[in-house]
């Protein structure tokens, strides 16, 4: 289509994975990020096997598989009896079933497989230390201008930017980020810390009236990483700040004992207001597209939020290489991407209702977890575990 380079604005996991997409493609890219060094300082992550496969698509999963972490088995709990009322085993029947495994990790992790994989193709340039300040569109392409004054030429510019894009209102207005009510901590700690009740190759899910914590073992079996998530809001919703221990044992008072003992053990959580993205007006202008939380940030709660931003630099990759022009591939790509997402946004809104019940529908919730067969847990999960790029959409 095009010699000149695609500038991609954001080397987070969304930027990376879009360099790579559209340099396997054969298209040049100038990569850009705001700080000095390549990093991650996000909670871990769950990486089901539709994240498998568009790493695999990018070329990407053989540099972060390493650091993966294999779980035995997925455990659902009640977070103030402790009961299991659920289990899901991993291993070679779920990855028969689904064609790909499950694995969990640090978005460090993942960031550092993403890197290694985009230093060894030649077609990526990767610009730390480039805080982008603004975009222009021109008739031949677009410009990013950055904090220092300089600026960069493209045919055209990915916004990988994050929930609090810069670049967003170039393509479709002011849209801001919505608060959905909920608070989330995050704490990380050596493996060895972990109390020794707590099933520390699980991934484990505990349900709590008004919240609920799931924790797995990340970083090829150093860390532990916690995820609690709070029916709340905060009066500052600045991206994140340090939380005491004691603060997360307090939110979460009378729980079992195995619970309370773990959230006592990080030193210090990260907190932070949980908030997704309405529906955009549109995806893309004639020059600027964008990909990841950028256009569809959701809420955690089906683990789907880094893995989205994969698959969709796979499929924009694609869709801008066959198409005849820009425009006709940044159509495509948001036509297969824009209902998918959709559904995981609302989905996540749905899940932390379901997860924070309490009362009758908790008893409900409970009961029907005990009585259902893990198959058909799973069978519920298809349509995001079986996606492909050949089947996407």
């Amino acid at each position: 289509m095009t010699d000149h380079p695609f500038l991609v604005a954001g080397g987070g996991i969304g930027g990376l994975a879009a360099a790579l997409g559209l340099a396997r493609h054969g298209h040049p890219v100038r990569l850009f990020e705001q700080s000095p060094a390549f990093e991650e300082v996000g909670a871990g992550l769950q990486m089901s096997p539709n994240g498998v496969r568009a790493l695999r698509s990018l070329g990407a999963w053989e540099a972060v598989e390493p650091y993966c972490v294999i779980p035995s088995e997925i455990h659902l709990r009640d977070g103030i009896t402790g009961a299991l009322l659920q289990r899901i085993r991993l291993g070679k029947p779920f990855e028969e079933q689904f064609g790909a495994p499950y694995r969990v990790c640090h978005r460090a992790d993942l960031l550092s497989g993403l890197l290694t994989a985009a230093r060894r193709n030649f077609k990526i340039e990767l610009n730390p230390g480039r805080k982008v300040e603004a975009v222009a569109e021109m008739p031949s392409g677009a410009r990013l201008t950055f904090a220092d004054g300089t600026s960069a030429d493209g045919a055209a510019v990915v916004a990988a930017d994050g929930i609090r894009s810069r670049l967003r209102e170039a393509v479709c207005g002011s849209i801001q980020p919505t608060p959905r009510g909920v608070i989330l901590y995050r704490g990380l700690m050596p493996l060895q810390r972990v109390p020794p009740e707590i099933e520390a190759d699980c991934v484990t899910l505990w349900l709590c009236p008004r919240g609920h914590v799931v924790h797995y073992p990340v970083s090829n079996w150093r860390n532990f990483n916690i995820v609690a998530a709070l029916d709340g809001d905060l009066a500052e919703c600045g991206w994140q700040a340090p939380a005491p221990s004691a603060e997360v044992a307090r939110s979460f008072s009378g729980v079992c004992e195995d619970l309370s003992n773990l959230l006592a053990a990080p030193a210090t959580f990260q907190r932070w207001q949980g908030a997704d993205l309405p529906a955009l007006p549109r995806w893309s202008s004639s020059r600027v597209v964008l990909l990841g939380d950028a256009a569809h940030a959701t809420l955690p709660f089906l683990a789907q939020g880094a893995v989205m931003a994969l698959e969709d630099a796979v499929i924009l990759a694609r869709e801008v290489t066959r198409a005849p022009g820009l425009a006709q591939g940044f159509e495509g790509y948001e036509g297969q991407r824009r209902a998918r997402t959709a559904r995981i946004q609302e989905q996540s809104r749905r899940m932390s209702r379901i997860y924070h019940a309490g009362g009758p529908v908790a008893l409900a919730r409970n009961l029907t977890l005990r009585l259902t067969k893990p198959s058909f847990a799973l069978k519920r999960l298809e349509w995001i575990y079986r996606w492909t790029p050949e089947n996407s959409g």
